[in-house]
Order: C-alpha cells, then sequence, then structure tokens
C-alpha cells in the first residue's frame, strides 16, 4: 500500500529513513524542518503486509527524492510520481536506476555522493567579507550568479521565484548560504541544505566566471565546512560530477560512500 504519510507516521519514517541517514538527508530534513503538510513539502509512504515502511517518496517543489529497502522497484509508485509533475527525481543509484526505463521523458545523471565528518580549515584564509543569506534581496542575488553558471542547468529549471524561496527556506535553522560580492554583485556562493540535527547538504558551489581563479570559491567552501562539521559537529554530505571538484573535496577530507542518480526533466 502506497499513501500520504502524516504526523502519525513520523516515528516510523524517521526510523527507517535514518538507517543510511546521509543518503536521506534531504528526506529527513524536510520531514523535521516542515513536517507532513507544508504547502510546497509532501511524504509518502509503501507498507509492507506486516505494516511496516519499505519505502518513502519525498516531493519539495519541484524535486522528488526517493529511498527503498529493497531496490527492486514496485511499478504501483508510477501514477502518484508522474502525477506529480516534478522537474527531478533523485536517490542512491541502487534505486533510482531500476527507475529509468519508465521515465523516458528523462535524463539520468550519475554523480558521485561524499561525506565529511573531519576537517581542518586553512587559517590563512580570510573570512571577513563573507555574507549569508538572511533576505530575498540576499537570495536573488544569489541566485542571478547561480543562474549564469553554465554547470548548474538545474538552478535554471526552477523559476527565480522559487529558487528565492528554496534558499529561504534553507536559512538559519535549516540551512546556511554564504556568498561574497564584488563590484556590487555576487561572484562567489555556497548552500548546505536540508539541515537536520546530525547533518546537511552542500549544494550551489560556484565562483563567477571573471573571478575566478582568484581563490575566492575555496574561502567560501572553507568556512562553510569549519561551521558545520566542526562548530556545529555535523556530518556535511556533497555529491559531484565533475572530477575536478572530486580532487578538490577529497583534500578537503570529505570521503565517498555511495552514487546518486538524479532524473532530469528533458527539455520540450
Amino acid at each position: 500500500m502506497i499513501r500520504r504519510l502524516s504526523d502519525a507516521d513520523r516515528e516510523a519514517a524517521l526510523s527507517f529513513l535514518e538507517e543510511e541517514p546521509e543518503i536521506n538527508l534531504y528526506i529527513i530534513g524536510d520531514i523535521k524542518n516542515f513536517g507532513f503538510n507544508a504547502p510546497d513539502t509532501s511524504i509518502y509512504g509503501e507498507f509492507a503486509p506486516d505494516g511496516s515502511i519499505k519505502a518513502v517518496l519525498s516531493q519539495n517543489l519541484s524535486h522528488l527524492v526517493y529511498y527503498a529497502a529493497n531496490p527492486v522497484f514496485n511499478p504501483a509508485w508510477l501514477p502518484l510520481m508522474r502525477g506529480l509533475d516534478s522537474l527531478f527525481i533523485s536517490g542512491k543509484a541502487s534505486v533510482i536506476e531500476p527507475m529509468i526505463p519508465h521515465f523516458e521523458d528523462m535524463t539520468p545523471d550519475r554523480l558521485e555522493f561524499m561525506k565529511s565528518t573531519t576537517f581542518s580549515p586553512d587559517a590563512g584564509l580570510d573570512a571577513e567579507d563573507l555574507k549569508t543569506v538572511e533576505t530575498e534581496a540576499d537570495a536573488a542575488a544569489v541566485y542571478t550568479l547561480l543562474n549564469n553558471i553554465e554547470e548548474l542547468e538545474s538552478v535554471r529549471m526552477k523559476s527565480r521565484d522559487e529558487f528565492i524561496q528554496y534558499l529561504l527556506d534553507n536559512s538559519h535553522d535549516n540551512g546556511t548560504t554564504l556568498f561574497l560580492e564584488a563590484d556590487n554583485r555576487v561572484v562567489a556562493s555556497a548552500s548546505a541544505v536540508g539541515e537536520t540535527r546530525r547533518s546537511a547538504m552542500i549544494v550551489g558551489v560556484a565562483t563567477h566566471p571573471d573571478y575566478r581563479n582568484r581563490g575566492l570559491g575555496q574561502i567560501v567552501l572553507n568556512e562553510l565546512v569549519d561551521l558545520y562539521v566542526n562548530r556545529k559537529n555535523k556530518t556535511l554530505c556533497l555529491y559531484y560530477d565533475d572530477p575536478r571538484a572530486g580532487h578538490l573535496y577529497e583534500k578537503m577530507g570529505f570521503v565517498r560512500i555511495e552514487d546518486w542518480v538524479m532524473l532530469v526533466k528533458k527539455h520540450g
């Protein structure tokens, strides 16, 4: 049986998801930060005959995240998933890959998933000019940067208002976006989103093309990772598909734990 979850399912759902807390960071964050009745978020579960949860789907705006204990995909999910009309469906590779043939209108993107629990910050990097997204204007300025980064196609697939709301939803207790400004615009940024009591996910790491090779991205990342790993004592996770980025993250102490697959809606 598949149905939308409610507050009555909270304990059972979190117990199931926390069997792999890093992999399920997004879904756990949605439950803990937004609950089961938020306007832009909904959580669904598949139940075994004995009443235990065997799979969970989180819908946050246009992004679905799916997790199952068994990699054999149940097609009974398809009417719901297709009805939610998402731009992205993601999760660990072993549970997403069996779904690929059912979504011919989406393109799979395979990524490396990493985590960090230890970090030695570079004391020589000056974080004095770093700012934190606090307002809609801050979020809009970061969006302007990210929307013009060629590699960040996923940002351009969302509307401006949707992405600004995403950054604001993932601020304060739910996350942190740090950025640097130069010449009256944001030139480098990185975000930690989906923050929970134990972890957060790094996304949106970017530097404006005209300001690259100046160490600006390194300043932002150094501060963000230090904030979460050392001061908040939380695990940081991220995924990437650029080997150059992977090399940088390994130097910062991140270790690979899993493959991640994102299905992305095809244009047109």
